[in-house]
């Protein structure tokens, strides 16, 4: 599956914001706390290889509670 395929997958299933958690506490954050200014830069700056596996676990999750 390519990253645009997995992207749309995550928006077609309204993932967005589960996907944006995931990808926070992958590199450390709680997502509880809400966007910081470093949690924010961490996102922005998250390789793309992190990125992927935050988006598959996503939709891994997202089978788990439909």
């Amino acid at each position: 599956m390519t990253d645009d395929e997995i992207g749309q997958r995550i928006r077609d299933r309204g993932l967005e914001e589960d996907y944006i958690r995931e990808l926070m506490a992958s590199l450390g954050f709680d997502p509880a706390d809400g966007f910081t200014t470093d949690g924010i830069e961490a996102l922005d700056n998250a390789p793309m290889e992190i990125r992927r596996r935050a988006a598959l676990r996503t939709l891994a999750l997202g089978e788990d509670h439909p």
